[in-house]
């Protein structure tokens, strides 16, 4: 009787995996086929790009994880424009860094591509983050 509890909590991990722990396995990004990526060409230079610092993009993640968590799935959405909202490819960001130790970060929907009639309020965010990486702030 004395192992029937850790042995019953052994065998629920298992079936649920790890997410009864709070642990979520975040899926590795896919990759283009060999044939595909041979057929890239890399430029000589990438001048006028968006450069974004090391710090920067610590704030970015942390301000991306929050807004729309890693485990966030479009598929998993019950209204369109929840679908719509849970893409980054229909989100707008903007970095700026006030200080050596403060960053902004900004993330505005845009909305035109989840098609007609698509009115959020409330769904864009600012984030103020500090150098370390930890939310200060957001509105």
């Amino acid at each position: 009787m004395r192992h029937l509890l850790p042995t019953l909590l052994c065998c629920a991990s298992m079936l649920t995996g790890c997410s009864l722990f709070g642990y979520y396995k975040h899926e590795k990004p896919p990759w283009a086929s060999p044939e595909e990526s041979t057929k890239v060409q890399f430029l000589n230079s990438l001048e006028g790009g968006v450069r974004l610092t090391g710090p920067m993009m610590t704030a970015l993640k942390v301000a991306m994880d929050d807004y729309l968590p890693p485990s966030t799935r479009a598929e998993d959405q019950k209204y369109p424009a929840g679908r719509c909202l849970a893409q980054w490819k229909y989100i707008n960001a903007t970095v700026f860094q006030a200080s050596d130790d403060l960053f902004f970060v900004l993330f505005i929907p845009d909305l035109s591509h989840c098609g007609s009639g698509f009115i959020e309020l409330d769904a864009g965010a600012e984030y103020a983050i500090d150098g370390a990486g930890r939310i200060l702030a957001k509105r």
